[in-house]
């Protein structure tokens, strides 16, 4: 893995501080609250893709806090989307308080006072995203971030993070780093829009998920079995909403996999 700070070798008194400065480094200026600072163990690791990265930390049990103050003296140009290995966390962001259950997602946005707790200890694992390549308000990333399971792609950002962090030593030294890195920002866009207002995200989702739909059905023009629910399951999104998508981009499912057929034995044919 890409580790970037570990307090293996460290004394308990060097554990405490290079700890608060590796969290603060990584991350955005915050008070760094420890559970247990006489047996406090850390471990994180950096994965670069382009302008998104991946971030994830091992750790004891710890409380971070971000004020007002905190932000006008060091604004957070990332957005975090976060999801917790195994362990629960707390999150107070926006007037609202949240228990974050294993492999569920959470918006943090660092330009906003939040507290977030892991009693315990565990392991987390974020994206962080530039907000700028977003460009959404403040508003809708505030009432998204309540209500992310709304989402229609929620399932597909997580294991999206989960792969992506798996696989992270691969991914981020590979040719596709950057365009990686570029998915991943829009599929942040389109999660955050849609879980706002799916009417709102219709076009984003369709811009985001038609082209792989369409790449998906190309490369499995010999498969027999080609279908509708296979089409939807390799993407997770239900046959409805598969059909809901070729409706908005004019697409008739049946008739053009029967096209594209076509299309492909004629141009074997030419071939012989």
């Amino acid at each position: 893995m890409a580790v970037v700070f570990s307090t293996d070798g460290l004394t308990p008194a060097e554990k405490v501080e290079a700890t608060c400065a590796a969290m603060q480094e990584q991350s955005v200026p915050s008070t760094v609250e420890l559970e247990d600072a006489a047996r406090v163990e850390s471990r994180m690791h950096v994965w670069q893709f382009g302008n998104a990265r991946i971030f994830r930390s091992e750790m004891t049990g710890f409380r971070l806090i971000r004020t007002r103050r905190q932000i006008d003296a060091g604004p957070g140009d990332m957005l975090a989307i976060a999801m917790h290995e195994g362990c629960i966390g707390k999150q107070e962001q926006f007037g609202a308080q949240v228990r974050v259950l294993p492999n569920e997602l959470m918006v943090m946005d660092l330009n906003s006072a939040y507290t977030y707790e892991l009693e315990g200890g565990g392991a987390s694992q974020c994206l962080h995203v530039p907000v700028d390549a977003l460009g959404l308000r403040h508003e809708m990333i505030r009432n998204a971030a309540s209500r992310l399971r709304a989402s229609p792609i929620y399932e597909m950002v997580a294991i999206h993070l989960s792969e992506m962090t798996a696989k992270g030593d691969v991914l981020s030294t590979s040719s596709a780093a950057s365009v990686l890195g570029e998915s991943s920002i829009e599929l942040t866009r389109t999660l955050l829009v849609s879980a706002y207002d799916t009417d709102y995200a219709r076009d984003a989702l369709n811009e985001l998920l038609m082209p792989r739909i369409r790449a998906f059905v190309k490369q499995h023009l010999a498969d027999n079995t080609l279908n509708a629910d296979v089409i939807a399951d390799a993407h997770d999104i239900s046959p409805r909403q598969l059909y809901r998508l070729c409706a908005r981009a004019d697409i008739s499912l049946e008739q053009w996999i029967i096209s594209e057929r076509l299309e492909r034995a004629r141009e074997e044919l030419s071939r012989k």
